[in-house]
């Protein structure tokens, strides 16, 4: 992890498997070096801290100690405590697929000051 600090990272090459899947169709899995999952943790721990104080107290997805069982369980309180009307399950399929990374990079910029930190998410 010395580069880290020296700052002269780059991603490493990723080893690229063709896998079948069940329909008979195939995709990629891209396998990563162990430095860059180093790296990535350790970005996603810096976002996790900073984004944390944002979500409110019923966002469960992507969140440390909070899961989709944890949203089930306050679900069936919820169901239980008041009158439902109705409950919305949405599968967004691609979505970070299709998600504008210069506009994320931008809104990122609104709390992350240190370019050396942007650079890294960019990069992961």
């Amino acid at each position: 992890m010395s580069g880290c600090r020296r700052a002269i990272i780059g991603p490493c090459r990723l080893s690229v498997y063709i896998i079948p899947k069940a329909d008979g169709r195939k995709r990629p899995l891209g396998i990563e070096a162990v430095e860059d999952k180093r790296v990535q943790h350790a970005v996603s721990r810096v976002l996790s801290a900073i984004y944390e104080e944002d979500f409110l107290g019923f966002s469960y997805g992507f969140r440390p100690k909070r899961g989709g069982h944890d949203a089930l369980d306050a679900l069936a309180v919820a169901i239980g405590r008041k009158k439902v009307n109705w409950i919305l399950d949405a599968d967004l399929k691609g979505f970070f697929d299709s998600i504008a990374h210069d506009d994320l990079m931008a809104l990122m910029e609104c709390w992350i000051a240190d370019q050396r930190k942007l650079r890294l998410i960019e990069m992961a």
